[in-house]
């Protein structure tokens, strides 16, 4: 007689869910990684644009080309400020991800354990049919013996 586990079908949704809790977690730190390389990409450019600002103030500069160094810097600081609100708002997102998960593994490993469980249960009751079907063919042997 094989072992059949009731809750089966349980056990696999479960395993579902815990899968795709580990691919949204996976997807959420790829758009982090995104997100701190953008970063990381706007904060060289003004620091490019600092650099060249302030090359450009060794020489003579005019009212407007100064006027637009001054707006691009702002701006690019702006869009680092921007920029690190997502990544905050993305490290966040990852956190409830990390959460979801970890109850979608902890709901999964109850129902193993369960499993297992009933698993030793049902070797138990196995060995016992065993042992009671064993022990009724040494009667019905002896038995035999004792009548002749």
């Amino acid at each position: 007689m094989a072992y059949h586990y009731r809750l089966e079908t349980l056990l696999t949704v479960r395993r579902n869910f815990e899968e795709q809790a580990k691919q949204r977690l996976a997807r959420e730190l790829f758009v982090l990684e995104n997100h701190q390389l953008h970063l990381r990409e706007l904060v060289e450019r003004r620091l490019a644009l600092c650099a060249a600002f302030e090359e450009r103030q060794q020489q003579t500069i005019s009212a407007p080309m100064f006027g637009f160094y001054v707006e691009a810097i702002h701006l690019k600081n702006r869009e680092i400020v921007f920029q690190n609100q997502a990544v905050l708002a993305q490290q966040e997102l990852i956190e409830g991800a990390r959460a979801e998960l970890l109850a979608r593994v902890r709901a999964r490993q109850v129902v193993e354990r369960l499993r297992e469980k009933d698993f030793l249960r049902w070797r138990q009751e196995v060995a016992k049919k065993e042992q009671v079907e064993g022990d009724e063919q040494v009667m019905m042997r002896f038995g035999r013996e004792e009548r002749r």
